[in-house]
């Protein structure tokens, strides 16, 4: 009987020694319980099914959120909302049905055509790629005098020296300063752009006539002038402007295709346009600056032989 009841205890303690090495050797503190550190304890799924619960909480409100944002971009691009902070109201958009006319939008007050004086009544010449510069202080009253867009075009370059000489370029024109004749009117002239145009190309000269008020011959150059292109040439200057005539009217191919009645002067090419006909702009200067300038290529039209003007 005492060698049983003395090895019941010495067994519980060998137990005690090889399963809990540590709580035998004194190490850990008694109200640490062994269930702890078992992969099998009550505590550990604790804290997972806490964690589990907060994902699964945070992963609903991210749902949530991005279905909001997909529904206010889709009422915002049907225009049926209002943009926060700006208090404009938006009109709800519509998709136009084939065949139905677009909806007319009003002109900025201050933009209306007629505001615009400065190409009032011109025609356009071609949208240019850049914001034009704007004309030399040296130049620009003689530009507006003469008469502005209307005989020299928009400038197509700020100024520059050329030889010592200041030059800018416009589409229907270059204008030159002349420092030898300051304070005349020929200290800024047009460059005889109509000559640097025609340079290598001949042309029938008239034989001589006696002058008319509506038919004019001009000893200078040989060559008459005459009708349209007479009266706008007194009206915009004369000479001063336009130079003498270096051809006789006749069609010529321009850059668009189509035949027009020309007539080349010393400083610029004379069109008629008869689409125009009736309005100022009936007769209109060539873009003979902006083809020198950007080194265009050239109408190669042969000018008939001219006809003779009978003596009076």
């Amino acid at each position: 009987m005492s060698d049983g009841g003395s090895s019941e205890p010495r067994r519980l303690e060998f137990v005690t020694e090889n399963r809990y090495p540590i709580m035998s050797s004194g190490k850990q503190s008694n109200d640490q319980r062994p269930e702890e550190r078992r992969p099998g304890g009550t505590r550990r799924p604790e804290r997972t099914t806490g964690t589990n619960r907060v994902l699964r909480w945070g992963l609903l409100l991210l749902v949530g959120l991005v279905v909001l944002l997909l529904l206010w971009l889709l009422l915002s691009g049907l225009g049926l909302t209002r943009l926060p902070g700006r208090g404009v109201d938006l009109a709800p958009t519509r998709v136009l049905l084939a065949g139905e006319p677009s909806p007319v939008q009003a002109v900025p007050v201050g933009l209306e055509p007629g505001s615009m004086e400065i190409n009032v009544g011109v025609p356009p010449v071609g949208a240019l790629a850049y914001v034009p510069p704007e004309v030399s202080p040296r130049f620009a009253g003689y530009y507006e005098m003469m008469g502005g867009v209307r005989i020299f075009g928009l400038p197509l370059a700020a100024p520059e020296v050329v030889n010592g000489r200041e030059v800018q370029w416009f589409e229907r024109a270059r204008l030159e300063h002349w420092p030898e004749f300051a304070g005349t009117p020929f200290e800024v002239q047009p460059g005889l752009i109509g000559r640097e145009f025609t340079e290598g190309r001949s042309f029938a000269r008239q034989a001589f006539f006696v002058g008319t008020p509506d038919l004019r011959f001009v000893p200078e150059t040989g060559h008459g002038l005459g009708g349209r292109f007479l009266q706008f040439w007194e009206v915009h200057g004369g000479i001063q402007v336009f130079g003498f005539p270096i051809s006789e009217e006749f069609d010529e191919v321009l850059p668009d295709g189509r035949a027009y009645r020309v007539q080349y002067f010393e400083r610029a090419r004379m069109e008629y346009h008869p689409e125009f006909a009736g309005t100022p702009d009936e007769v209109q200067l060539g873009l003979l600056g902006l083809a020198l300038y950007r080194g265009e290529p050239r109408p190669t039209t042969v000018q008939p032989v001219p006809t003779p003007v009978s003596l009076p």
